[in-house]
């Protein structure tokens, strides 16, 4: 429905009384100047979805229990499986969908009782909490009850309810303190039979003092994956006190990371440390009963069963200590998990963060202890720029190795009770003028750093499997986000979403001069090798330095850095690597030293370009082939050129994506990374653009399918949010009236 073609209005009308009646109007893309703006005139004080050129939503309600109400119903036409997937997976009833792959992923989520806890926990949220959870989740199921062609079959007739709401969003909280529990296993030498799922993110702020906009500018770019529950829904709501433009996961309401009026919030990954694992003696080698303070108590047993599409319901016995729930046996001990969160379900500091009016409203969501461990970073239309590393925190006595499991037998290992807000490590308005947080420590956001190791305890800055060590190094987009910054003391808008969007692996440089000096020894051993050696060279050494989508060289130097992984192996690597790399010196504001390999290292980099070489040529029958003719953003049948880097080859860059095995045409997709990158001016009003990786609609037959990973992902652009009313206007293409039945 784009352009000036109109279409005949189509009127959607439920048959049961008190039920929903919506009006749905495709409009034209220019609109009269006479005509009302998006939520005033005939529409002012009705809950109304319009829907932009993107297929985006802008909601526009007239108390905030209205706008979810609609921001529930249009989750569910955007993602109506998935949707409903999340609350499986929540519920720990996924193996009913698709099967027994599911049944550790069911026995996860019965172990820590997510649905459990939020149907005993939501009699006691606050009115307001409790009413917008009922308002979501009716507006999702009065979707499903209108249109049941969209309720998958395995769903049935039941009803989504609030607790649903509650456990999907305590299962996404409990998941990065489950996953440091295991890291706690996997030290210890115990497999904790579970891969931890990839996550990152990068975020920077900039402050006025730096800023060519007269405002701060806040970026945010969360990294996870493009399928199941973590793939983010883009929405837009004017609703009561709820104002604001972001993201948010299907299944959840509120902006998730975004703005408002007066803030914006971005949130990486890694923080402090909130999960421990304590090591029980148990008796005679059972799970029935374990030692506590010389004496032996009785665990807790459970039994569970999953049902199993395709298959027979099993079985399983869950057993519960003091400390929680059994998540491993050895031998004659068991081992038991603790999470800081406890049977914590709410969603207040999501609530805070989308009606607070400074920087100091966001401080108030993490003092409430509820958020998973992040960095947060913040902007406001105050001026203010806000780092805070949160979450809750427990105290730890002293005495223990806490990376690994302590022993669980005596109370003295006991926690203290929980760090408050206050202990974090936190700054306000840097004199740097700017800060980024790419999944490096705090010691490593910007050049002299206000943060020391020495200075706080270390599961303060850190959790002990964040990386080789909680401080001292950083990574690739780290390091290239404080060149950036750092050389840049008027930040423009379109800087910062071209910086957000960076193509250039930090160090790329290094490595090309490591290999021109390899070439000068060894190259003539190596053309005689390898027919493409010379040609190769010659490409890389005018190459720009950049991983784009039309580049022959960042296609030479990808596949060359692959090779030399699959040459030497992952020690080798990283052994040359430590003679070439030097990221940390950007940090510390120093000129990085001298490059130094050693023959054979020499050696191995020549034979590996050489043989990288022969690989471009057998898979894409030219060196002239360009990077994306390996990288694409796809969906279904279609597929585009992309750039960007992420995994472990050293190709790493702000643009971050990790993608999918070789395909048969020696194609790999974008299977993750970033998955909704904004960029907000804190102006009064503030000014944002967005993307996500591929589009706003699950619906194959939607033109808003793949349309952004078409039109915008592929070629590193973000649109504008349109997020006033006066934005808006002129880019609707339709409007549904929504009225909630009592």
């Amino acid at each position: 429905m784009l352009g000036s073609r109109l279409h005949r209005p189509t009127v959607l009308v439920r048959l049961a009384p008190l039920a929903l009646a919506a009006v749905v109007l495709a409009l034209g893309a220019c609109r009269p100047a006479a005509e009302p703006l998006p939520g005033e005139g005939a529409d002012a004080g009705k809950t109304v979805v319009y829907r932009d050129t993107w297929g985006v939503p802008h909601i526009y309600a007239p108390s905030a229990a209205a706008g979810l109400y609609a921001m529930g119903y249009a989750q569910a036409e955007d993602r109506p499986d998935q949707l409903l997937r999340n609350f499986m997976i929540a519920m720990g009833e996924y193996a009913k969908v698709v099967g027994a792959d599911a049944v550790p992923s069911d026995l996860r989520s019965r172990m820590w009782d997510h649905y459990g806890a939020a149907q005993r926990a939501l009699p006691g949220l606050s009115d307001v909490l409790r009413s917008h959870v009922e308002a979501f989740a009716q507006g999702m199921d009065d979707f499903y009850r209108d249109h049941p062609g969209d309720r998958p079959l395995w769903w049935g007739e039941r009803k989504v309810d609030a607790a649903m709401v509650l456990a999907f969003g305590r299962l996404f909280l409990y998941n990065w303190s489950i996953d440091e529990a295991y890291e706690d296993l996997s030290r210890a030498g115990i497999d904790p039979g579970y891969d931890a799922p990839s996550r990152g993110s990068n975020q920077f702020a900039v402050a006025t003092s730096r800023s060519a906009e007269g405002a701060p500018i806040l970026a945010i770019d969360p990294h996870l994956s493009w399928t199941g529950p973590s793939r983010f829904w883009e929405v837009r709501i004017h609703a009561g006190e709820l104002h604001g433009s972001g993201v948010t996961l299907p299944g959840s309401p509120y902006i998730g990371l975004g703005h408002n009026r007066h803030v914006a919030w971005a949130m990486t990954t890694g923080g402090p440390d909130t999960a421990d694992v304590y090591e029980l003696t148990i008796e005679g080698g059972k799970l029935d009963r374990y030692r506590y303070d010389s004496e032996w108590r009785d665990m807790e047993r459970r039994e569970v069963t999953i049902e199993i599409e395709g298959s027979e319901p099993q079985t399983h016995t869950l057993w519960f200590s003091v400390h929680g729930p059994i998540v491993a046996q050895r031998g004659g001990k068991a081992y038991a998990a603790k999470i800081a969160y406890g049977d914590l379900v709410t969603l207040q500091a999501w609530y805070d963060l989308n009606v607070a009016e400074d920087y100091r409203g966001a401080v108030g969501a993490m003092a409430t202890s509820t958020m998973f461990p992040q960095n947060v970073m913040v902007a406001d239309t105050s001026g203010n720029t806000y780092y805070q590393r949160t979450g809750r925190v427990p105290v730890r006595p002293e005495g223990f190795d806490w990376s690994r499991p302590v022993d669980g037998s005596v109370s003295t290992s006991e926690w203290q009770g929980v760090h408050p807000a206050s202990d974090h490590l936190q700054v306000l308005n840097p004199p740097q003028g700017y800060m980024q947080n790419c999944n490096i420590p705090p010691d490593a956001m910007m050049v002299d750093s206000p943060f020391r190791l020495a200075e706080h305890r270390p599961y303060l800055f850190s959790g002990p499997g964040y990386g080789s060590s909680l401080d001292g190094w950083t990574n690739q987009r780290g390091a290239r986000a404080i060149e950036l910054l750092a050389a840049d003391d008027s930040v423009t808008a379109e800087e910062a979403k071209s910086y957000i969007t960076d193509l250039h692996p930090s160090g790329a440089e290094r490595w090309v001069e490591a290999l021109t000096s390899a070439h000068q020894v060894h190259g003539e051993a190596a053309a005689t090798r390898f027919p493409n050696y010379q040609a190769g060279i010659d490409d890389l050494l005018v190459w720009d330095g950049r991983l784009a989508p039309d580049s022959s060289g960042g296609l030479k130097f990808e596949m060359w850095r692959q090779r030399l992984l699959d040459d030497v192996g992952r020690d080798g690597a990283e052994a040359i690597a430590g003679g070439i790399d030097s990221l940390y010196a950007v940090v510390r504001g120093e000129r990085p030293p001298p490059i130094a390999v050693s023959e054979q290292q020499a050696k191995s980099l020549a034979e590996a370009f050489g043989a990288a070489m022969n690989d471009v040529v057998d898979r894409y029958g030219s060196l002239d082939a360009r990077y994306g003719d390996r990288f694409r953003v796809g969906r279904g049948e279609r597929s585009w050129p992309v750039g960007g880097g992420g995994g472990r080859t050293g190709t790493t860059s702000l643009r971050n994506m990790s993608y999918g095995q070789e395909r048969a045409d020696h194609t790999r997709w974008g299977q993750g990374g970033q998955t909704s990158t904004q960029i907000v001016v804190l102006s009064d009003p503030p000014r944002s653009w967005i993307t996500i990786p591929l589009g706003e609609s699950d619906r194959p037959e939607s033109p808003h399918f793949a349309d952004q990973a078409e039109k915008l992902f592929a070629i590193g652009e973000l649109k504008p949010s349109w997020w006033l009313p006066a934005d808006l206007a002129g880019h609707v293409e339709s409007r549904t009236v929504l009225e909630r039945a009592p």
